[in-house]
């Protein structure tokens, strides 16, 4: 049997003349998460682990089963205090990897393919909310669903 993990991290999408858009999504060998577009104010610990763990993440965990693994980075909310005890409640298994390694995570590809298809549109996008519309347009075009 294949172990499930799930390649998430969040990323800014910027180099776009309108600005960046926070977003967050997971990738696996069995599909993805739908992606998240992160509003209103930076990301903390608390906003991880209520609009991203609990809604998104968990529910995934247990589409794949025991044999899920948690593959994030290293960034400051996803390491907190609050979210390691969220994650050992949950049962959730964390893959461990070194810092300063994100091309160690395939979905940091995936960040700049979706980054360069949404900078590239023509004619180019006026607003953040366009913006918006073509990740999600893009993500749900370009990476698989979890059939």
């Amino acid at each position: 049997m294949a172990v499930g993990i799930i390649l998430c991290s969040c990323t800014k999408v910027s180099d776009l003349a309108v600005g960046g858009v926070l977003v967050y999504g997971g990738i696996s060998i069995d599909g993805r998460t739908d992606l998240y577009i992160i509003r209103d104010g930076p990301l903390t610990a608390r906003r991880y682990r209520d609009e991203i763990l609990r809604p998104i993440v968990i529910p995934y965990a247990a589409a794949i089963g025991d044999d899920f693994i948690l593959m994030d980075d290293n960034c400051r909310p996803h390491r907190a205090n609050l979210v390691e005890d969220f994650l050992f409640e949950e049962g959730i298994v964390r893959m461990e990897w070194p810092a300063c390694s994100p091309d160690m995570n395939l979905i940091e590809h995936v960040w700049g393919a979706l980054g360069r298809r949404v900078a590239d549109r023509q004619p180019p996008l006026q607003t953040l909310q366009e913006v918006e519309r073509a990740l999600l347009e893009q993500w749900d075009k370009n990476t698989p669903t979890r059939d």
